[in-house]
């Protein structure tokens, strides 16, 4: 196939039927999720009473997010369900179609539909993003415009790839610090090229610094405070994980093997395909290749950075998700070398993994514990049938707990806020929960027990478990 030929002559109807897949895909993952529960996975609870627009929000994270959810609340007439899956399935298309259009400007629009096919047998991608994640897809959807940006530097037009590339960068600051090991590494890249060289020797390349201090500059500013008082987010790369048995005192021996592991398992079977099956050097313009050139480059020096600074800080664990930014190279030049080896065999496969995600996600609720089947509304109703009239200040023990127990009361027609909400009014009646048949949970300071319950009822799923919790009723105590 002659890539150069493909590139420079691009089938506008096979761009915009891969833009409308993309699209109703999306849609699809949108429906069945809205379809299976009114109520929020983990990471989406965790927004419940965090949109007030501040600079920094709990656990050190940056605010974009945060503000996204604030305004999808605003449309919906604060519909929290809808609200969290209308940003999710927003950032899901701008992640696959900056990905389809930094391939398809390099070498056609094949390349990028089987770019985007790659990123099904990315999981962190494909699966985690499509219902439980949060922070982690804005970061990533801001990855995959620096790369789009990439490839605009080297097509043209330059001002545009600068636009992109600051943008990007400047919602990747707002998303999630480690986009900035993303950063660093396509910047060191670019300056051991002379190819790149030639492309930042233009006034525009002062649009990328300009935009992300303005986009930026306060919240890092914050979050740099945040990290100097809070050690919460650096902790978790230092908890034991599973290879703790093989570390070594003052090196992170284990931590280095955890980031193998975390990487096969990301993009194990990319990296495979394109070790068995990629042609060694693609058939590209001097721009294409320079594009191939620099991602790889940028992959290898996030991914050796990272390694070192794992072993020298002595860390233990890294999870899939913290290497998801700077994997996002990958589908883009993997597809490059796969263009020549039967592209829409890859294609196919990947469109039967990416059909079975929905499917997986309805299995998941009919046959697991998860939170999409668990019984807030019964939950709810028996709760209030004890709780005397007024406004509901909602805590638990649980995030998720907190946050749906507190949209299940909203749903029986109780005002309810959760405790963490600055801007909630004045209440009367403060329940305190917990999951489980254990001891009764405090009440809020202010506040005296009227009754303690424990509630239960069945899972909505296949399996139906009991779920029980223990509530503890109370009002505001008389002075």
């Amino acid at each position: 196939m002659d890539n150069l030929a493909v590139a420079r002559h691009p089938s506008p109807v096979g761009a915009w039927t891969a833009t409308a897949a993309i699209i109703l895909y999306i849609l699809l993952i949108t429906g069945v999720r809205l379809g299976l529960s009114p109520f929020l996975e983990i990471d989406e609870a965790q927004f419940v009473g965090a949109v007030d627009l501040k600079l920094i929000y709990g656990n050190s994270h940056p605010p974009l997010y945060n503000w996204l959810v604030r305004g999808a609340l605003e449309l919906t007439g604060e519909h929290w369900t809808l609200a969290v899956t209308l940003v999710r399935g927003s950032l899901l298309i701008a992640t696959y179609l900056l990905t389809f259009d930094a391939a398809r400007r390099i070498a056609g629009p094949t390349a990028g539909i089987l770019a985007v096919a790659l990123m099904a047998f990315m999981p962190q991608v494909s699966w985690m993003s499509a219902h439980t994640l949060a922070h982690s897809i804005l970061v990533m959807a801001a990855a995959a415009g620096l790369v789009n940006g990439v490839a605009r530097l080297a097509t043209g037009p330059r001002w545009s790839a600068f636009l992109v590339l600051g943008l990007s960068a400047g919602v990747g600051a707002l998303a999630k610090p480690n986009i900035w090991i993303l950063v660093f590494t396509l910047i060191l890249a670019m300056l051991t090229d002379r190819f790149w060289w030639r492309r930042l020797a233009t006034a525009w390349a002062f649009l990328v610094p300009v935009i992300v201090g303005v986009m930026a500059g306060p919240a890092m500013w914050a979050m740099a405070h945040a990290l100097r008082s809070s050690t919460e987010r650096i902790e978790k790369l230092y908890r034991d994980g599973p290879f703790s048995a093989i570390d070594l005192p003052g090196v992170g021996v284990d931590g280095v093997v955890s980031l193998v592991v975390a990487l096969l398992a990301s993009v194990g079977v990319v990296l495979a395909l394109v070790a068995l099956f990629g042609r060694a050097r693609p058939v590209l313009s001097e721009e294409g290749d320079a594009v191939r050139r620099l991602l790889w480059r940028t992959l290898a020096l996030s991914l050796g950075l990272s390694a070192v600074a794992v072993l020298a800080a002595d860390m233990s664990s890294v999870h899939e998700r913290y290497l998801t930014p700077i994997l996002m190279p990958l589908p883009v030049v993997a597809s490059l070398h796969l263009l020549a080896w039967r592209p829409w065999r890859i294609i196919g496969v990947a469109a039967a993994v990416f059909l079975a995600v929905p499917i997986g996600i309805a299995a998941m609720t009919a046959f697991d514990d998860h939170r999409f089947a668990r019984p807030y509304d019964a939950l709810a109703a028996q709760i209030l049938a004890e709780t005397p009239p007024g406004r509901i200040t909602v805590s638990a023990s649980r995030q998720s707990l907190e946050a749906n127990m507190m949209i299940a009361f909203r749903r029986a027609g109780r005002e309810a806020w959760v405790t963490e909400d600055r801007h909630a009014p004045m209440t009367d009646v403060a329940i305190a929960m917990q999951p489980g048949t254990g001891k009764a949970v405090p009440p809020p300071e202010g506040h005296c027990t009227g009754k303690e319950l424990t509630v239960s009822a069945p899972m909505h799923n296949v399996m139906g478990r009991p779920m029980p919790v223990r509530a503890t009723i109370a009002t505001r105590c008389k002075r």
